[in-house]
């Protein structure tokens, strides 16, 4: 990526914005990956969270055979993320005999023929407690297990509301944005951060799938909300989307179509927290909240890794619309996604 003079300028203006030395550290590191692609800095990010630098300190210092239970998008990015580790291939319970960059994908019966007392990592979010039981009755030992599926779990619920500065900021009402709401969990973490019954969420997701989760999840825990079928966005619209589950994004070349909106023009009461996890759209979202964020400086917490450049641009176009925001960057993954901008 080629950087302009006008670039560079507002990189200093971002770096002196930001609230302390880790968030200077993740901001350094991120954008120094997002103008080299060189993986060294997204295990640099990884590091700055405690578990990040535990999980590669022993893989690098680990001599025995690893596999990674899980050939999914956490087990391949876990491939492409750590380059420099020799992983002998990847465990998964329905996709033996396929191959990803080389490496094969074997069976639970393989594993245990050939790689008893191998390093196993546990890849998967959803069922890593089944895999991890699973393991264990076929009589592998739990110390050669690593279960990064678990720290994922933790870190999700973590993510958007675990910074220590946002409790100086909460208020007595809350009213959340809650931009990808997917299955609402992340609704869920701010009733729970907010101490409810203060609270009230907009829920935004154009994924009717989704938003039958999400229904279900605020219903089941007496969350008061509005679910809004619609994507985020700086005009209200329709644009081509492409269903992907938890990575659903507006794509010019899918073959449905949704309606977009902003929040100044849905919601009619001041808000108090935006979170924006929407798959690219961070920038035209952000626009369409500007009287929002002019006039109320609510807390926001956006997603700045859809992007390379949105590692600066997204903060800056903050800082333009208010000026009064103070910035700081956390990491929520083990790999090059879920960093977050906090702006308070």
């Amino acid at each position: 990526m080629v950087m302009g003079e006008s670039d560079i300028g507002q990189i200093r203006e971002i770096y002196e914005l930001l609230g302390d030395e880790l968030s200077k550290n993740i901001f350094s590191n991120r954008l120094m990956y997002s103008l080299t692609g060189d993986m060294q800095f997204v295990r640099n990010v990884v590091c700055s969270i405690d578990k990040g630098k535990e999980f590669y300190e022993r893989l690098k210092a680990n001599t025995q055979v690893k596999v990674i239970f899980g050939a999914g998008s956490v087990g391949k990015r876990l491939v492409r993320v750590y380059n420099d580790i020799k992983f002998e291939g990847f465990v998964d319970n329905y996709g033996a005999g396929q191959i990803y960059k080389q490496l094969p994908v074997i069976s639970v019966q393989s594993l245990k023929e050939k790689y008893q007392e191998a390093l196993i990592i546990i890849s998967t979010k959803q069922c890593h407690e089944e895999i991890l039981e699973q393991l264990l009755r076929e009589g592998f030992r739990k110390e050669n297990i690593i279960n990064i599926g678990m720290e994922y779990e933790k870190l999700g619920h973590l993510q958007y509301f675990d910074l220590p500065k946002l409790e100086e900021r909460k208020e007595l009402k809350e009213v959340f944005v809650d931009g990808g709401c997917f299955d609402g969990n992340s609704s869920l973490d701010f009733y729970q951060w907010c101490l409810a019954p203060g609270g009230y969420v907009y829920a935004w997701e154009p994924d009717a799938e989704n938003r039958r989760k999400c229904k279900r999840i605020l219903d089941e825990n007496g969350i008061k909300y509005e679910l809004i079928p619609k994507g985020l966005w700086s005009e209200a619209k329709e644009l081509k989307f492409e269903m992907d589950g938890s990575s659903s994004r507006i794509s010019e070349i899918a073959d449905i179509s949704i309606q977009v909106d902003s929040i100044d023009r849905v919601i009619q009461e001041p808000v108090t927290c935006i979170k924006m996890d929407i798959e690219g759209a961070e920038y035209q979202g952000i626009l369409g909240a500007k009287e929002m964020i002019s006039r109320f400086k609510p807390k926001l917490a956006v997603c700045v890794y859809h992007k390379p450049e949105d590692i600066w641009e997204l903060p800056q176009l903050i800082h333009r619309i208010n000026s009064e925001y103070e910035f700081y960057l956390r990491h929520y993954s083990f790999g090059d996604v879920e960093t977050v901008l906090y702006a308070l």
